[in-house]
């Protein structure tokens, strides 16, 4: 069965091209670790505000629609924490604390382009001893002063030690406060693992193993309870947060292609944070091609994935490193959009989506102006419908229409969308060029046309990106639903009818 359908998969891509959902996830990593991706070199407030803008405008142009900010790198952080020093990359000196609060920045100019933006964090890595000595000067320490206890050296670098309750404690205290203080719209676990098999955590294996696990069970038992207390804690402070990972590309082996595994080379099993209710959505870092896997992964993923969400994790970067051409990159899309279960695609790293090379300039221009050319909403993350918009008019004036409306009573709306559409009614389940006003913040939307007579539906999405029935503006004759509309524009599974009025 696996087999037939990686097959009707690779048979699928030669059919038409560029086909773009109405619903997908298109995102990217930012990077901050040593300022690779932002705010590279740049100190000062007024250059990296200007710079982070720039970045999110040539990423709002290509319609990507989630931004992963990391927010956490190597046990230091990008706001001004009491647990961890603020990042020596964004600050340009490990003394200093943050000028400004540079989440709150990032996250409201994502937030400006209809980008949700994520916290990315790195729980456990926390660097070598020369990292943590930039910040010896901070009154913040770093965690590997402030909490040697808890660190173990491994090949170069420390970790902290997730089998010892005080590292979970101690981590679930630093994202606590970062949950409280920020709206972030999800919450990402990077090297949510441990680094290795040889990692040195005898002494904690031998303390705080009860049940007398294998090593390899104890260590994956470890992480998922980490996972199980974050997530708990974080739909507490902000229940409509969302929890994710990037694993490893590779579940388990599949067939014939040895790849190192989550599950088995770094004990960890997303999948079960899945199944056991603690993750909203993966993405599997699938950074190689058909040489490796990529589509049999791929489906792995999806079938134990528990009909969650898998957003794919692409590596524009071997666009120059392994020398890949453009092509790879868009094929591995296209596959995407053709497996049930996949939600979209994220990219790693900015830099290489926007950068200079001109191999990465021909990826953004072909999403820019083909494959992603309409912009796309967020998979929804809940059930059910948001209410629809109440009171919609339309004023035609001047060359151009007006519409305007109310929100919904009781829902958190993030956005609306405006349909051009005639007797027939319009799809709100798929992509279609009907759809004038796609993300539409506030209560009005302007059309411009010379043609009187224009028909327009209206509906809203609320925090879970669920879509309202839409509601029509003169559509049809029906007079009787015209009149039920005058109470309070509710919704119902036909839509709902009010009328112009001309100026």
């Amino acid at each position: 069965m696996l087999r037939l359908l990686i097959l009707a998969i690779v048979v699928l891509q030669c059919t038409s091209v560029y086909a773009q959902p109405l619903r997908e996830v298109r995102g990217v990593w930012l990077t901050t670790n040593g300022g690779m991706d932002w705010p590279a070199g740049r100190y000062d407030e007024s250059s990296q505000k200007k710079s982070l803008v720039e970045m999110l405008d040539r990423l709002a142009e290509a319609n990507f629609n989630m931004v992963l900010f990391q927010v956490q790198a190597n046990g230091d952080v990008a706001w001004n924490s009491s647990l961890q020093p603020a990042m020596e990359s964004l600050t340009g000196n490990g003394s200093r604390s943050l000028s400004y609060d540079v989440c709150r920045f990032v996250i409201d100019e994502c937030h400006k382009r209809s980008m949700e933006c994520h916290a990315w964090v790195v729980p456990f890595r926390i660097g070598s001893s020369r990292n943590a000595a930039r910040y010896a000067s901070n009154k913040v320490k770093h965690p590997l002063k402030s909490h040697r206890d808890l660190c173990v050296l491994y090949s170069g670098g420390y970790y902290l030690d997730p089998g010892l309750p005080e590292t979970r404690k101690y981590l679930l205290k630093l994202y606590n406060e970062l949950i409280e203080k920020y709206d972030f719209d999800g919450i990402n676990l990077d090297y949510t693992r441990y680094p290795g098999d040889k990692f040195n955590d005898a002494s904690s294996f031998k303390a705080y193993n009860p049940g007398k696990l294998s090593r390899d069970d104890w260590r994956r038992a470890n992480i998922n309870e980490f996972v199980a207390e974050l997530h708990d804690m974080a739909k507490k402070v902000r229940p409509g947060i969302r929890v994710g990972s990037a694993p490893i590309g590779t579940y388990k082996n599949v067939d014939k292609y040895k790849n190192a595994t989550s599950y088995f080379s770094y004990q960890q099993d997303p999948c079960q944070w899945i199944e056991s209710g603690h993750h909203d959505f993966i993405i599997p870092q699938m950074y190689w091609n058909e040489d490796f896997g990529f589509t049999p992964n791929m489906v792995t993923w999806v079938n134990n994935s528990c009909k969650h969400p898998v957003v794919v994790g692409l590596a524009p970067y071997k666009l120059v490193d392994s020398k890949w051409d453009v092509d790879v990159i868009i094929d591995q899309i296209e596959k995407t959009r053709r497996t049930d279960g996949v939600a979209g695609v994220c990219f790693f790293r900015a830099e290489h989506l926007l950068g200079n090379n001109p191999k990465i300039k021909r990826l953004y221009d072909r999403l820019r102006k083909n494959v992603f050319s309409r912009p796309a909403h967020l998979p929804q993350f809940g059930s059910g419908k948001a209410p629809s918009p109440r009171n919609v008019k339309a004023e035609y004036s001047n060359g151009g229409y007006v519409i305007t409306w109310d929100a919904p009573r009781n829902c958190d709306v993030r956005y609306y969308s405006v349909y051009l559409t005639d007797d027939k009614g319009v799809r709100i389940d798929q992509a279609s060029d009907d759809i004038v006003g796609f993300k539409v913040k506030g209560n009005s939307f302007n059309y411009r046309s010379s043609k009187k007579g224009l028909r327009f539906a209206v509906t809203a999405f609320d925090r879970d990106y669920s879509e309202s029935d839409p509601v029509y503006v003169n559509r049809g004759k029906d007079k009787s639903k015209k009149k039920k509309s005058k109470s309070d524009n509710d919704s119902s599974d036909e839509g709902v009818y009010v009328d112009y009025d001309f100026l």
